[in-house]
């Protein structure tokens, strides 16, 4: 093995140079699944990114393309680990117009990076996604990560313009523009986007900004039950108010509280968030607080500045995971939003009560985005030893999402629960035309083997 990896690092820095080959010490930040890769190469350029990709081809390597590396824990189990493809020195601003509400970049700038220039115009990026402190735009739009404000700006498939992406056989192809209605004919970044890198590997993206609202304030309630809660939600969400979120917290920890009194435990606590100039978010304010109030919301409380903050920035970690998946298991589930409150009183027990019997309290912890339809569930897993009975429930937990026309996605897990189920699911008989599709993009599939949908 360590000739193997001495001589694959010699070859590769004869293309990348030694600053793109990453040292070994550093390369745990990009382990996923216990699997060590053989070298994580940094290119510099497009082009060494194409040299990489067809010596790649040529001596039959698996690639793993990452930005950051936040998200290469989300797939099922890879069939094998040669190298990680990082584009994070692929990272400056190519174009930012803030006259035309678009800017380019390069797909290794981090997210926070591209919103802390874009705020010096007033502008941002309407992404809040998990990990955003530290995520790249490319692992981004990959994986069309999008957070809360999805309801009022769409995910990341909406926000993006056009995109150059290199395939597996390094040759480079462009889609869509740098304007808003570019497309005339076949809508090719869509493909590309929540594929997780397995058709190609994105180097630029051209995005679509917002202005920072004047304003911007936090409306939370209570309610004794879930059905009450999501019902409210929902009339909210269904108003002129035109929420930037409507989320609810179910069997939420005190570690989600940005303080002792935003988000009590056990209680559904319902959160919407609005941003604009100051007399229409006044009028929402007002607006939302008289709905919450007639359907029986308790303890109305409005958060601005710091407070506010602190709570977006709550929500936004909820799905996310410390360095590994051992410390608990993220689910996400795409439902009807009518469906919500009955798919999560089910699962919240007695479905996963006794699975995690020395922290029954913790069990079944929810975030919802109303507006959406989208449910994550977080379990703890840290007095879990044997995983197979925790899959029969995922299982039966997928089958009731099934059931309800929906979907249930794993996230995030040990490599020890993925050898008991498919974190994917089955998307049925689009699963040949899937594979179809993918061998015209990666016909020798070295681009993130077996760890997409259908072990694509």
């Amino acid at each position: 093995m360590e000739t193997i990896s001495g001589t694959l690092h010699d070859k590769l820095r004869d293309i990348v140079g030694e600053a793109g080959i990453l040292p070994e010490t550093q390369i745990a930040a990009y382990t996923f699944d216990n699997c060590v890769p053989k070298a994580v190469v940094l290119p510099a350029s497009v082009r060494e990114m194409q040299d990489v990709l067809r010596f790649a081809a040529a001596q039959h390597l698996s690639v793993m393309p990452a930005g950051a590396g936040t998200k290469l824990g989300i797939g099922n189990l890879p069939q094998k680990v040669d190298m990680v493809l990082s584009t994070t020195r692929l990272n400056s601003v190519v174009e930012y117009e803030p006259a035309d509400l678009t800017v380019t970049v390069e797909a290794g700038i981090r997210l926070a990076a591209l919103q802390a220039e874009l705020t010096k115009h007033r502008q941002f990026l309407p992404l809040n996604p998990p990990y955003a402190d530290r995520c790249t735009l490319g692992g981004v739009v990959a994986t069309n990560a999008s957070g809360s404000l999805r309801l009022r700006h769409g995910t990341a498939r909406n926000q993006v313009l056009g995109m150059h992406v290199v395939h597996a056989n390094g040759n480079v192809v462009k889609s869509g523009g740098k304007v808003v209605k570019n497309v005339a004919g076949y809508d090719l970044n869509k493909l590309y986007i929540g594929a997780f890198g397995t058709l190609g590997i994105i180097t630029e993206i051209t995005l679509k900004l917002a202005p920072v609202p004047i304003q911007q304030v936090i409306l939370t309630t209570q309610f004794q039950n879930i059905q009450e809660a999501v019902d409210t939600g929902l009339s909210i969400v269904r108003s002129q108010a035109l929420p930037m979120f409507t989320n609810l917290f179910i069997n939420s920890r005190s570690n989600l509280r940005p303080n002792a009194t935003c988000i009590s435990e056990k209680t559904p606590t319902l959160v919407v968030g609005f941003g604009g100039d100051t007399e229409t978010v006044r009028w929402q304010r007002n607006h939302v607080q008289t709905i919450m109030e007639q359907n029986g919301g308790t303890s109305v409380t409005i958060r601005e500045g710091e407070s506010c903050q602190s709570l977006q920035d709550a929500m936004r970690k909820f799905p996310e995971v410390n360095g590994t998946s051992d410390d608990r298991i993220i689910a996400k589930v795409n439902l009807k939003r009518t469906d919500i409150a009955e798919f999560a009183q089910k699962a919240i027990t007695p479905a996963l009560q006794g699975l995690i019997p020395k922290i029954p309290e913790e069990t079944g912890e929810m975030m919802a985005l109303l507006g959406s339809g989208v449910l994550y569930l977080a379990i703890p897993i840290a007095s879990v030893t044997d995983f197979q009975p925790l899959a029969d429930t995922l299982t039966q937990l997928r089958q009731r999402a099934m059931a309800a026309q929906g979907n249930l996605i794993i996230e995030a897990a040990p490599p020890e629960l993925k050898r008991h189920i498919d974190v994917w699911g089955s998307v049925g008989s689009m699963r040949g035309l899937m594979k179809q599709v993918k061998a015209k993009f990666d016909a020798d599939s070295l681009l993130n083997p077996g760890r997409f949908v259908s072990s694509i």
